[in-house]
């Protein structure tokens, strides 16, 4: 798998065993978009395709140089290769590229700006921002991956222009005191992550009655030691 923008060299190898070359030829879902003739003179010639650009510098009998490449470079690539008369033997091999996209823009968390009792259901939704393929999307509470299938609200990715996805997943669990949440999107290994902290008015609350009693008991302090002076 390739990243959109990137360049790519793919190889041909054959053994002809004594035999002398004809050409080799290049094709992206059976549309040939480059060719190598020893007999003439330049040998190479590549045809236009969309998503196809050849670095004929880099380009030789045995592989050919693509460069900026786009989500419309992806496809089944395939090399056949011929020998000159009086055989003409030819074989051929093939393998599928695939190109990807990833925002570096890290995804969105919503619904954890307000707030939330103890206890009380979470009601918040991670968006990842465009890619392609779709990313995949994970939760994760305190350090742990979320995996209870009943917390997680999963949505069709929404398609948008020029081929990218927006991946959306709901997390509804349990609020808890402290919690912090964090949300990882995934394309081709590669990671974006957002995290955020939810406090509960519970919790607020009783941290403001904890500092109340140390304080009154500072206080105390204070006071019966006066009394001994």
């Amino acid at each position: 798998m390739k990243q959109r923008g990137e360049s790519v060299t793919m190889t041909c190898d054959y053994d002809l065993e004594g035999g002398k070359l004809y050409s080799v030829k290049w094709y992206r879902d059976n549309e040939e978009f480059y060719r190598y003739m020893p007999r003439l003179r330049p040998p190479q010639h590549a045809h236009r395709l969309e998503g196809v650009k050849v670095d004929l510098e880099r380009s030789s009998a045995r592989r050919v140089h693509l460069r900026d490449l786009t989500l419309k470079s992806r496809g089944l690539y395939r090399c056949e290769v011929s020998e000159e008369a009086p055989s003409f033997h030819s074989a051929q091999s093939e393998s599928f590229m695939e190109v990807y996209y990833f925002s570096r823009e890290n995804p969105r968390i919503a619904g954890h700006e307000r707030p939330y009792e103890l206890h009380e259901p979470l009601d918040v939704n991670c968006s990842s921002a465009k890619a392609y393929p779709a990313p995949v999307l994970e939760w994760h509470m305190d350090g742990q991956v979320v995996t209870e299938p009943s917390w997680l609200v999963e949505y069709e990715p929404a398609p948008i222009s020029q081929g990218f996805f927006i991946s959306t997943l709901g997390l509804r669990a349990p609020a808890r005191p402290y919690l912090r949440l964090r949300c990882v999107a995934i394309v081709a290994n590669h990671r974006r992550e957002r995290t955020v902290v939810i406090e509960t008015n519970s919790s607020n609350g009783h941290r403001e009655s904890s500092f109340l009693l140390v304080y009154v008991a500072i206080i105390s302090v204070i006071l019966i030691h006066k009394e001994k002076l």
